[in-house]
Formats: structure tokens, C-alpha cells, sequence
């Protein structure tokens, strides 16, 4: 994930500015808007379609002997995102991923599962986003967008969220955007419409964004302000509001390979303006409030460290360590993940 956010950067930022940067930024840097501020309102009970708790499964291997990626982990292990290939999709007589240079894979088809401590865990469509800590993690699965709570195990399905793709693979899924060290979401019901949820109380706000298409919200990591793109003008000329994309090497963000190296060739649509979200209010404008501090850039706690020179992905109540894949002369390892007792 943290590759991710990195690319998210860079990719906002080259949009605001109509063409790609030469180097990474600190943060978007596109024009702000004019656009009036937005109304809000709040719905006193968030409502949950449906919500199934599953019991975190206490053995030593995670997904199963083929090959695997790994995509996302809970610090403790509560939940693993892993992408793996169990059937032979190709009909080439063999299961086998191969790579190329931009994160690409062909072969066999990768198909993401949540594994929730150990198992062979359930697939879902996407990775969205999670909190640092673990304890919420977004996933798209069955078509929907859905929350789980790792210290519950209740899933629970955001009913009414608009799940739509940009196909713009340097930043996440635009279906949703959490905060990673703070206590809110946000998520889509319509081109003008920005739902807020506080994550510890479920309780939700509704954000209207008149007279413009929203492309992409980024909640900053404390989870206090967020950046909203939003469209408002028909600058490429061609009749319509058009959410920008991105003529690029770099494969679809799901499930990739290693990337040695990609290129990116401009942008095309419509360019975005740039409005500022408090979560806590639902008041929306073209600039934050005086005295607002600063996002921390340091948001992401240190790395577990390695084990028999193997990075350990999470470290469980027990002190079990949960190991990375064994490297691979192909680029793509095989699975089971495996927890061992150090």
C-alpha cells in the first residue's frame, strides 16, 4: 500500500498540472477551485446490508500451494491480502504466473482472497484501502463495496456505494478512501455526492457537491481533512465532464508482479479542481481553515523487521511471525505463507 499512496501523489499532482511530473511530489499541486461549498447532512444510523462473522482460523499456513502475491497485512496477522492462481485458466496443462517488466503477469489468472489469520481465506474483488492498525480493512467483493471490522470479524456492506473505476492504476481504487490513522471513510453514492463515516461509530454523513462531477477523494492520514477532485469544466472540449485517465506501461493495480520499470504519456479528459473536506463538519471549500495543521507525511510505523532473512509480514498475540514468500528466480513465489514460532 504504501507504494500506492506514493503513486497517488504523483499521479494527482501530474493531472493538476496537465502533464506528468519528472519526479515525485510532496502533494497535489492543481489548481484550487471556485466551486461554492457544498451541503451537508447527517444520517443518525449507518446502514449496513449485510454483516457475517467469521472466526479467525489458528493455523500456520496462509493461502495454498500456488503461486502467490501478497498485497496487503494486518500488523497482527488478522487479515492477509493475498492474490494467488489455483486453476489452470489457460488450459497450458500446468498452473504458472508469469511477469513481465511493468507489474504485468500472464499465465494464469491472480484472483485476490482475504485470509483471515490463517486458511486458504475468500475471494473478494479488490483491495481498497485499510487503517494502519488493521482494524478496518475495504475491500470491493461481489460487486460491492464492503468494511471489515478485524476486531469483530463482522463484514458489513456499504449499501448504495458507487464502486465505478477509473482505470487509473498509480493510485488505488477511487471507491473509497480511509484514513490510515484515524477514524474515517469516505465513499462515493453518486457524481455529486461524498458519504463521511466515522469508522468506531458507523454514524454517516452526507456531502453534496453541486454542479460537479467528484473524481477522487484522498482522506489525509489523520483523517481529519481530505483532498476532494472534483470536475467542473469541460476543458478538453468534447461536450461532457470527463473523469481524467492516463496513458501509461504500468499494469492494472490489482494483483501485480515486480515492477522493474514503467512509463507514463500525459493525461486525457477533463482537468480537476481541487476543494478541502473537514470529515468531522461535512463543510467543503476551495481552501482549508486557517490554523489547520499539516498532515504528517511520518504516518507509517516502522517495518517488523526480517527473520532468517526473510521479511516478517506480521507478528500475532502468540508472537508468531508470519513470513513473506521465499523469492523466486521468476519473479512470482509459490504459497502457502507460513507462520512460524521464532
Amino acid at each position: 500500500m504504501r507504494i500506492r499512496a506514493a503513486c497517488l501523489v504523483i499521479a494527482l499532482s501530474a493531472c493538476g498540472r496537465g502533464s506528468p511530473p519528472a519526479a515525485p511530489s510532496t502533494g497535489p499541486t492543481g489548481p484550487t477551485s471556485t466551486l461554492p461549498a457544498g451541503g451537508s447532512g447527517t444520517l443518525p444510523t449507518a446502514a449496513s446490508a449485510t454483516a457475517t462473522t467469521a472466526t479467525t482460523a489458528s493455523g500456520t499456513l496462509v493461502g495454498t500451494a500456488h503461486p502467490i502475491v501478497v498485497e496487503a497485512a494486518a500488523r497482527d496477522g488478522s487479515w492477509v491480502v493475498i492474490c494467488q492462481a489455483r486453476a489452470d485458466t489457460d488450459g497450458d496443462g500446468e498452473i504458472a504466473v508469469h511477469t513481465g517488466h511493468h507489474g504485468d503477469t500472464y499465465g494464469d489468472r491472480f484472483e485476490p482472497y482475504v485470509v483471515r489469520g490463517a486458511g486458504a481465506g475468500e475471494l473478494i474483488d479488490s483491495l481498497v484501502g485499510h487503517t494502519r492498525d488493521g482494524r478496518w480493512l475495504v475491500v470491493l467483493r461481489a460487486g460491492k463495496l464492503a468494511l471489515l471490522d478485524a476486531r469483530t470479524g463482522a463484514w458489513s456492506d456499504l449499501p448504495g456505494a458507487d464502486v465505478r473505476d477509473d482505470g487509473v492504476p498509480l493510485g488505488p481504487h477511487r471507491a473509497a478512501s480511509v484514513a490510515r490513522a484515524g477514524d474515517h471513510l469516505t465513499y462515493f453514492h453518486d457524481d455529486e455526492t461524498i458519504v463521511v463515516r466515522e469508522l468506531s461509530s458507523g454514524t454517516e454523513r452526507l456531502v453534496k457537491v453541486p454542479g460537479a462531477r467528484v473524481w477522487r477523494v484522498e482522506v489525509e492520514p489523520p483523517g481529519e481533512w481530505a483532498l476532494v477532485y472534483v470536475i467542473r469544466t469541460d476543458s478538453d472540449k468534447d461536450g461532457k465532464l470527463t473523469w481524467p485517465s492516463v496513458r501509461t506501461s504500468l499494469s492494472d493495480r490489482d494483483c501485480r508482479g515486480p515492477i522493474a520499470s514503467y512509463s507514463t504519456g500525459g493525461w486525457s479528459g477533463d482537468k480537476p479542481d481541487q476543494l478541502w473536506l473537514e470529515l468531522a463538519t461535512g463543510v467543503i471549500g476551495p481552501t482549508r481553515a486557517a490554523g489547520a495543521p499539516p498532515a504528517s507525511a511520518a504516518s507509517e510505523e516502522a517495518a517488523l523487521g526480517s527473520h532468517l532473512g526473510r521479511e516478517i509480514l506480521a507478528i500475532d498475540r502468540a508472537g508468531r511471525r508470519l513470513m513473506a514468500p521465499r523469492s523466486d528466480d521468476h519473479g512470482i513465489p509459490m504459497g502457502p505463507l507460513e507462520w512460524v514460532t521464532p
